[in-house]
């Protein structure tokens, strides 16, 4: 399962990033990417933008949430705006404010990744793949910390 990593990072200016290539030094996954719940995309663009130094690269609306991701290769953070107070963006912001949403790592098979989880104490939000931003497939999981940080894994289509 923890195979075969790389980073995904789909440029607004048409360059194809999808394929560059981030390994762990230990040999275990590698981090995809980091969400972030914000109330606004706009309102934290400049932050991530001019404070961090992360360039704009996508920006995608799904049914409950807009996502956009800031940054490249191993520093890439995907900013969540919930579109609804009741998505489960929204509840994670009103829980528990903006911040850290999830860790996203990159893995062969999300499916294979899912069916894992639970061995390993984690309890399934999603029970079968989904698609993703920038045209990936995504489950996410939750380890029962107490941070409330969730899992997602990433796999490229």
């Amino acid at each position: 399962m923890w195979t075969g990593f790389g980073h995904v990072n789909t440029d607004l200016s048409g360059v194809d990033t999808l394929n560059a290539s981030f390994e762990s030094s230990a040999g275990g996954p590698s981090i995809d990417h980091l969400g972030w719940a914000v109330r606004s995309i706009d309102s934290a663009r400049p932050h991530f933008e001019s404070g961090l130094g992360l360039c704009l690269q996508s920006d995608e609306r799904f049914p409950d949430v807009r996502v956009a991701f800031f940054g490249a290769g191993p520093a890439c953070v995907e900013l969540l705006e919930p579109l609804t107070p009741e998505s489960d963006v929204g509840r994670f912001i009103a829980l528990r404010g903006e911040g850290l949403h999830h860790l996203a790592l990159r893995v062969d098979d999300v499916a294979a990744a899912l069916a894992e989880a639970p061995s390993h104490g984690f309890a399934l939000i999603d029970t079968a793949p989904r698609p993703g931003a920038r045209g990936t497939t995504v489950g996410v999981v939750d380890p029962q910390r107490e941070d409330g940080i969730l899992v997602q894994y990433v796999q490229v289509r």
